[in-house]
């Protein structure tokens, strides 16, 4: 908690507040060495300092998220963890940790209610979003990936690290006739179910887990999208003439693997997009479907009956009060500007 603002303060009060070893020195908590942070704009940096310099003084209180998190509200996990809602919150990603979500409707990690004193973010971690789901035969109702990051507090600044991930979920491709567009990726299910053509039902393919690729979509062997480590690929149907004479196969599932490759289409259909490039599109003739989105990215169109344009990508970071500031030296996928 913070120094008080008035009356008596010693070199204890301090200590407790910031840090450090006996015998003390005021010395010791210039502002922006070891121990006095940056925030307490009070203190000096060199040069004259006095106990009343620290008036009001707070050390920043660090968060750190050492274990996978499914869309981990920051505010309430610092909260239960013993920060006492007023400290400057510093959060910490740890390598190889998956902040992640399984809704298209919000981030893997969500910064909102209040927050004095700021709170910055350091990623060392993947903090991605959740992919959109193929469109299914007969329409282009693909869904658009979600947001990996949302805040809403106004106050987050963010220092994405070497080796750290902050990346959208991919779009999903757009189905045709008979055939279904693959899943973004994030985790994004293949297109379906398709209409029963005669030769059964054809299911997309269920989205990767944490670390996993997608599954394969169901289907006539020949004619399913392969599941990716990011996005997955186009279902597609050989046009015979009689409908019931068609073979179909429904799209593959989005991974869950950073930069991750995507799924292959089947036949002429799109492949999934790999890392943060777009599904790949199709045209008309034979029926064929759009891959997913790679992360942060669009899925493939699909120009064949009852086809349509692939959704849009998810953003890295959705802003819905001020944009705040943004330091990246590792690998962002998705708007965050």
């Amino acid at each position: 908690m913070a120094l008080q603002a008035s009356g008596v303060i010693d070199l204890s009060d301090i200590q407790t507040e910031f840090g450090g070893s006996n015998p003390i020195g005021l010395s010791e908590y210039y502002r922006g060495g070891s121990l006095t942070t940056t925030n307490n704009t009070n203190v000096p940096t060199s040069g004259a300092i006095t106990l009343s310099n620290f008036y009001g003084g707070t050390s920043v209180y660090t968060f750190t998220i050492s274990s996978n998190a499914q869309q981990a509200n920051i505010r309430s996990l610092a909260l239960t963890s013993g920060w006492d809602g007023n400290a400057p919150l510093k959060v910490v990603v740890n390598s190889g940790v998956y902040v992640w979500s399984d809704s298209t409707s919000t981030g893997g990690m969500i910064v909102s209610g209040s927050f004095p004193t700021g709170v910055t973010l350091e990623n060392s971690g993947f903090i991605i979003g959740k992919g959109g789901a193929g469109g299914a035969w007969g329409s282009s109702g693909s869904a658009a990936g979600g947001p990996a990051l949302f805040d809403s507090s106004g106050q987050l600044t963010v220092s994405n690290l070497s080796g750290g991930y902050i990346a959208g979920g991919g779009g999903g491709g757009a189905g045709g006739a008979y055939t279904s567009g693959g899943g973004g990726a994030g985790g994004g299910q293949g297109g379906g179910p398709t209409a029963n053509d005669g030769y059964g039902s054809f299911n997309g393919g269920a989205g990767g887990q944490i670390g996993q690729s997608g599954s394969t979509g169901q289907g006539v062997a020949g004619y399913t999208g392969a599941g990716g480590g990011a996005g997955g690929g186009g279902g597609s149907t050989l046009d015979r003439g009689s409908k019931t004479d068609n073979p179909s196969g429904a799209g593959g599932g989005g991974g869950r693997i950073l930069t991750g490759s995507g799924g292959a289409g089947s036949r002429s259909s799109g492949a999934g997009g790999s890392g943060n490039n777009a599904g790949g599109s199709v045209g008309g003739g034979n029926w064929f479907s759009g891959g997913g989105g790679g992360w942060g990215a669009a899925g493939g169109s699909s120009g064949s009956p009852g086809g349509g344009s692939g959704s849009a990508g998810g953003r890295a970071i959705t802003w819905s009060a001020a944009t705040g500031n943004v330091t990246n030296n590792g690998t962002i996928y998705g708007a965050y500007t």
